[in-house]
């Protein structure tokens, strides 16, 4: 089952940096020193038929700019169950992409982007939708589509149908997840940097417990408070005025909270466990050694037997 949700965007060269590179900075220079992305699938279409990320977002700056609009994007995350599509099968990574153009397609006339991933919280595979705010047919901003209660969930459960694919039992909107909230926060700021080294901290394989989580957080320079009235709390020094920072989990998404969190570590542990028994097993499997020969057993004809006899009657009479 699929969910999507939508977040205006005012700064579309940091969405498209995000969905390509991560936020990780050693990790952008490493993919972009290869000439890669972390997409797993990929689609861009521009009116003008320029396949160049970097004039997909020059364009919606140009428009922004010239028609004094505050938000550049529009940002869409359609979101499916881990067990409705294998994020290790290309072919169905493929297939999330189709169905994430064809979304758009029905949704707006404009400018999109859209960029699959296979690396959720959870394993669930999810394509971002970036549109320009601007419809090519009417030269205005986008109207349509930019809310889950008018007409978005009707659409979305429309073409899940018509693609054999299952729609959500309850109408109610979908709790965002990080990467679905992070637009909305300022870019670069407290809490979208806190954001960003939590959700590290929480995909990183070897957060397997809640003790394992905190020492990755602690890495990152991030620490977990947790109290009776405010549940999960991330603290890390703000760069702006030195002081600790605070946010609650629940206020940044529902993702970083325990119950998910927790979630999270079970499997990762199950993963480790897995990967553990697949190296004890190749260790315990015996290696041929190429250079051991077998002896090969000699024939014991008439002659040799009469020859062993006289030997072992030598050996006797010397003892």
């Amino acid at each position: 089952m699929s969910t999507v949700n939508v977040q205006a965007v005012r700064n579309a060269e940091d969405s498209v940096n995000y969905v390509l590179f991560g936020n990780d900075k050693k990790y952008r220079e490493q993919l972009r020193s290869a000439g890669m992305t972390r997409a797993a699938a990929i689609a861009l279409s521009m009116k003008n038929g320029s396949t160049n990320p970097a004039e997909f977002v020059a364009q919606a700056e140009r428009f922004a700019r010239a028609l004094s609009r505050k938000n550049e994007l529009y940002s869409y995350v359609l979101s499916f169950h881990p067990d409705e599509f294998d994020v290790t099968n290309q072919a169905d990574l493929d297939k999330i992409r189709d169905v994430a153009v064809k979304l758009v397609e029905r949704m707006h006339s404009a400018d999109y982007l859209v960029v699959v991933h296979a690396d959720a919280v959870g394993g669930h595979g999810h394509a971002h939708i970036l549109v320009t705010n601007h419809d090519n047919l009417t030269g205005k901003c986008l109207r349509r589509y930019t809310s889950w209660k008018k007409g978005l969930h009707q659409l979305n459960d429309e073409l899940m149908r018509e693609e054999g694919l299952r729609v959500l039992p309850d109408p109610e909107e979908p709790k965002p997840g990080w990467e679905q909230r992070r637009d909305a926060f300022a870019v670069g700021g407290f809490e979208q940097t806190l954001g960003d080294k939590v959700y590290a901290a929480l995909t990183d394989a070897r957060s397997v417990d809640q003790t394992a989580f905190e020492a990755v957080l602690d890495e990152q320079g991030v620490t977990l408070a947790i109290t009776d009235r405010d549940g999960w709390t991330y603290k890390m020094r703000r760069h702006d005025n030195g002081r600790i920072g605070r946010k609650k989990a629940s206020t940044l998404t529902p993702e970083f909270m325990a119950e998910t969190a927790h979630q999270l570590f079970a499997l990762h542990a199950q993963n480790t466990v897995a990967q553990s028994l697949t190296t004890d097993h190749h260790m315990d499997t015996p290696l041929p050694n190429k250079r051991q020969k077998k002896t090969p057993t000699k024939q014991l004809t008439p002659a040799r037997e009469r020859y062993l006899s006289r030997e072992r009657g030598e050996r006797q009479l010397g003892g």
